[in-house]
């Protein structure tokens, strides 16, 4: 079984190659929780896989929340566990942090692997998608490193392969609680008047939290205070019409 969240579709690529190579069922976590459907069994000798991007060089906060929640019948000593985080370029001490989620429910994840793929955070000065060229790099190399991944989990490998980086406790411990109590605000999302043709597809097809809804005054989209700042509305609108501020009018957008 393989626990999900995605936004741009970094991570559905991730969960979804591993789910065809290991002969595993998917779970969307977001839908999971939408539907109350938080109780799950596990056949003999399944594993379980929690694939998820990161954020800010941590787990992303709902999957964190999800983890938290989720109740799984039949985990028991020797279940196999793993984490796969897809990263624009490090995880910082994710998988330190995952782990200490799974000890709190006294589960033990026994590897962590993480996957770079194409950059989407544009919200900040200085982040933007990466150039076409390193983006198409990115996916090609992902592929492979997906089957290595696949191979690793089918092997019961305990040894970890990840992408920390420099820093990693500065950017772990003190960057992203910053971004989770300052950055996880849906407030300065817009859509622009003159380029949003009230399509309704950031409403029906991209919110995992279905906190979007289009206004009765004007047919725009209107945000609700339940972000899980996936990003998956702005990059996703067909016409570019959705904009954080002014902060994202000249950057570029991306999804898988």
């Amino acid at each position: 079984m393989i626990f999900f969240f995605t936004g741009t579709g970094n991570s559905h690529f991730v969960a979804a190659s591993l789910a065809k190579s290991l002969g595993e069922r998917l779970v969307y976590m977001p839908q999971a929780m939408a539907a109350g459907t938080m109780r799950f069994s596990l056949a003999a000798g399944e594993s379980v896989g929690w694939v998820f991007p990161t954020y800010s060089w941590g787990p992303a906060p709902i999957a964190v929340e999800f983890a938290q929640e989720v109740q799984i019948d039949g985990v028991d000593a020797g279940t196999y566990m793993y984490m796969v985080a897809s990263c624009g370029d490090e995880l910082g001490l994710t998988a330190d942090m995952w782990r200490a989620t799974m000890a709190k429910r006294g589960w033990q994840c026994r590897l962590a692997m993480s996957v770079q793929m194409p950059n989407n955070y544009i919200l900040l000065p200085g982040f933007d998608v990466d150039p076409k060229e390193l983006e198409n790099s990115k996916r090609q190399a992902a592929v492979g490193r997906v089957e290595h991944v696949a191979e690793q989990i089918k092997a019961r490998s305990t040894s970890d392969d990840i992408v920390v980086g420099p820093m990693a406790w500065m950017k772990s411990k003190l960057v992203y609680p910053l971004f989770k109590r300052f950055y996880m605000s849906d407030r300065q999302f817009v859509a622009q008047d003159d380029l949003c043709t009230r399509c309704g597809a950031c409403a029906r097809m991209f919110c995992p939290n279905q906190n979007i809804t289009m206004t009765a005054k004007d047919g725009r989209p209107e945000w609700h205070g339940n972000c899980a700042m996936c990003l998956s509305c702005i990059h996703r609108c067909p016409n570019k019409a959705i904009q954080f501020g002014k902060m994202t009018q000249s950057k570029g957008r991306y999804h898988f």
